[in-house]
């Protein structure tokens, strides 16, 4: 399948859906774990209805040439028409009105030598700010494993990533306003504003869970409670009326 939209006036442009690089389930559990964690956080902040995260999809930004295109596994969008793009199997940049200002990207052994060389240049031309690359084997594609670089005067500049004793690894996104924290086997997001951890789908079910579990032991309380209740008012119904000598 393909997307089509209108190019130069009496020319029709095919905009190909991608990518068709077959990873592993490294890549695709990471991937799925930052676009939810992402989402759902942007969901509540200031500006967020008007921020997207692409997950994997081709992003075109020359209208008119299909040829020019990458497909980040993460990128987040801001200022951007969701309308345009919500459902779309393709990311259009002069159809969304923005470009990606972060993306990262999750090497493989077939992605990490374009990851390391190609991608930069790539990025840099459609006007990215941040480019991070993690490598989800935790030191086998990538050494660190995380690392992240930050476009200034034309030039990306490294960002600096440092290592607890743990050998946790965490570095700041500008962009974002995350901390980007490789705790193998995930990267998790730490937002420094509240001192939270951005909810991953774990995090999410988890939540799910413990909220029904609650639910459920509230609703055993109230049954308790009312049979508790409802023994109690046919003993005051059963018991014999006061005697006499009761008075």
């Amino acid at each position: 399948m393909s997307a089509v939209v209108v190019g130069p006036p009496g020319m029709e442009i095919e905009y190909p859906e991608g990518p068709q690089v077959p990873e592993g389930d490294l890549q695709t559990r990471r991937r799925m774990e930052l676009l939810v964690a992402l989402r759902h956080w942007l969901a509540n902040q200031p500006g967020g209805a008007e921020a997207w995260v692409c997950c994997d999809i081709n992003v075109y930004y020359k209208e008119g040439d299909p040829t020019v295109v990458v497909a980040p596994d993460i990128a987040v969008a801001f200022g951007v028409d969701v309308a345009a793009v919500d459902g779309q199997s393709t990311y259009r940049v002069w159809e969304a009105g923005a470009a990606p200002a972060f993306a990262l990207e999750i090497a493989s052994p077939r992605t990490v030598a374009v990851d390391v060389h190609q991608k930069p240049a790539e990025y840099s031309e459609i006007g990215v700010q941040e480019y991070w690359r993690l490598d989800p084997t935790g030191g086998t594609l990538l050494d660190p494993p995380l690392q992240g670089e930050r476009r200034r005067g034309g030039r990306w500049e490294p960002i600096e990533v440092t290592a607890d004793v743990g050998g946790e690894l965490r570095g700041h996104s500008s962009v974002l306003g995350l901390d980007l924290c490789w705790q193998p086997p995930k990267l998790r997001l730490f937002d420094p504003a509240t001192g939270t951890w951005l909810l991953d789908p774990d995090d999410l079910l988890e939540a799910k869970q413990d909220a029904e579990a609650r639910a459920d032991a509230a609703a055993a309380a109230r049954r308790t409670a009312e049979a508790e209740l409802a023994a109690l008012q046919r003993r005051l119904e059963n018991a014999p009326p006061p005697s006499d000598a009761d008075e």
